[in-house]
């Protein structure tokens, strides 16, 4: 679901967490369109680590991020690879779980969103 007002565009799935990011910031993240309410990846990939505070299994994180099947493989794979999040096995589950690497982009990500606009209350770690 995406709304506009003025000059902000706000994105989210996930009930009151939102995120409002402005046109200033899309343009110096190079992103070009900022009307049609589609998530950048980056914007993803922080939304998929706010889900993983705890070890969740892959259909929890395709339910609260709204993503398929197919995009949540490609997703977790990259972010697998990158060591953003790891996989263990719990009671035959597979289930993924934020690594350092990955608290520590998701923190740089809500910075970067405070410092491109100071109007923003970038959704909290915990």
């Amino acid at each position: 679901m995406a709304g506009r007002r003025a000059d902000k565009i706000t994105c989210g799935t996930g009930g009151s967490r939102w995120l409002a990011l402005s046109k200033r910031c899309y343009c110096m993240l190079g992103m070009s369109k900022v009307s049609d309410g589609n998530r950048s990846k980056i914007e993803i990939i922080a939304e998929i680590l706010r889900q993983l505070r705890v070890p969740t299994i892959r259909t929890n994180i395709m339910s609260h991020c709204n993503m398929s099947s197919a995009q949540s493989g490609q997703y977790l794979t990259f972010m697998r690879t990158s060591d953003l999040i790891r996989t263990d096995a719990i009671r035959g589950n597979v289930t993924y779980q934020r690594t350092e690497a990955g608290r520590e982009f998701l923190m740089l990500y809500n910075k970067m969103v405070l410092l491109l606009d100071h109007g923003v209350s970038a959704p909290s770690l915990m």
